[in-house]
């Protein structure tokens, strides 16, 4: 079964930014999820209701949305593994 994965307007934009290898990294985990073959881990409280990509040093956090085509995650933040929780949490406001 394939699913759908979106990409928000800034994790698409910290996609194009990296270098060469690590572009190529993040285009082929957000394919395996689509395959089905990577499936993100879920957050834990209070990030409850999101996952995590995992892809080097970067994570890509994700929220499962309901479509009527099937499965689909929508990629809703990326950046680096030491910042990405942090600046998240204060995109949400917790």
């Amino acid at each position: 079964m394939k699913i759908e994965v979106e990409l928000g307007e800034q994790p698409l934009e910290f996609i194009r930014r990296q270098p060469p290898d690590t572009k190529r990294a993040l285009r082929d985990a957000l394919h395996g999820v689509e395959r089905g073959k990577t499936f993100p881990e879920p957050l834990d409280d209070p990030l409850d209701g999101f996952y995590k990509l995992k892809v080097s040093d970067c994570r890509l956090i994700l929220q499962s949305a309901p479509s009527k085509t099937g499965p689909r995650f929508r990629v809703v933040f990326a950046e680096r593994r030491s910042i990405v929780y942090e600046l998240f949490k204060q995109m949400l406001g917790l």
